[in-house]
């Protein structure tokens, strides 16, 4: 005959320890990496399950503390791209004016460079 109190005490019970869990959880949630060395962190490998895109074209600009590089292919489009850990090494010899071919994917509203090859 009490169900309906009990159902209530538990559905009180899971809601109060599912708050307490968020709050208590919520600061790491929120806490953003740095680097020591104030430069930024390579972006984080695309999702396998990203399509590749290439692009061919000339190196406009060159941002080495942000690991980004803003490619213009031959019909005029402009690229900003992110390196990833896979492609530092490649990044870090990158020149403006220099031409590269480039294969990219699209991961969490950035452009992530996953191959660098000068042409």
């Amino acid at each position: 005959m009490n169900t309906r109190g009990n159902t209530r005490k538990c559905v009180v019970g899971m809601s109060f320890a599912a708050l307490a869990t968020l709050g208590l959880l919520g600061p790491a949630w929120g806490a953003e990496m740095t680097q020591p060395s104030g430069q930024a962190a390579p972006a984080k490998a695309p999702s396998s399950f990203a399509l590749p895109h290439h692009a061919t074209g000339q190196i406009i600009s060159v941002n080495k503390p942000a690991k980004m590089f803003t490619l213009k292919t031959a019909d005029g489009t402009t690229l900003l791209l992110t390196a990833d850990e896979a492609t530092l090494p490649q990044f870090s010899i990158l020149k403006k004016g220099e031409r590269v071919k480039v294969t990219y994917k699209n991961s969490e509203g950035q452009s992530i460079a996953t191959k660098i090859s000068p042409i």
